[in-house]
């Protein structure tokens, strides 16, 4: 009898284990599409900047920085369309800074919800 109740329980805690471990997972590989997706629309942000400011000639400079999020909402399609596309997978809205020269960057906080940290999704263009 204590030989069988001590390999149900090793039956038990194996089960556990492998359930730990699939949830691990499932996380590593959900983190993993919201990094690709931000990844895309930081790239999709600079494109449709670039066409609207850069090559018509308007310059970054007639891009309000107030209504960057409103501009976002108007240019960019995303495929989740429940989410605001001024959003990013993480719902933190996209960041734009603007540099000399046209040049311009996108940022997404990433995982982390943390502006200028190691895990920030970055785009830039001009």
């Amino acid at each position: 009898m204590p030989a069988r109740l001590i390999f149900i329980l090793a039956v038990i805690l194996s089960i556990g284990a492998i359930a730990k471990m699939a949830v691990q997972l499932f996380g590593f590989f959900e983190n993993n599409a919201e990094i690709l997706n931000a990844s895309t629309e930081v790239n999709e942000i600079v494109r449709v900047i670039y066409i609207d400011y850069v090559i018509s000639g308007r310059g970054l400079n007639s891009l309000p920085k107030d209504l960057f999020s409103d501009y976002l909402r108007k240019r960019i399609k995303i495929d989740d369309s429940m989410r605001d596309p001024a959003k990013d997978p993480w719902l933190m809205s996209y960041r734009i800074t603007v540099r000399p020269g046209d040049r311009y960057e996108i940022r997404s906080a990433g995982p982390d919800l943390e502006f200028n940290t190691n895990d920030d999704i970055i785009a830039t263009g001009g």
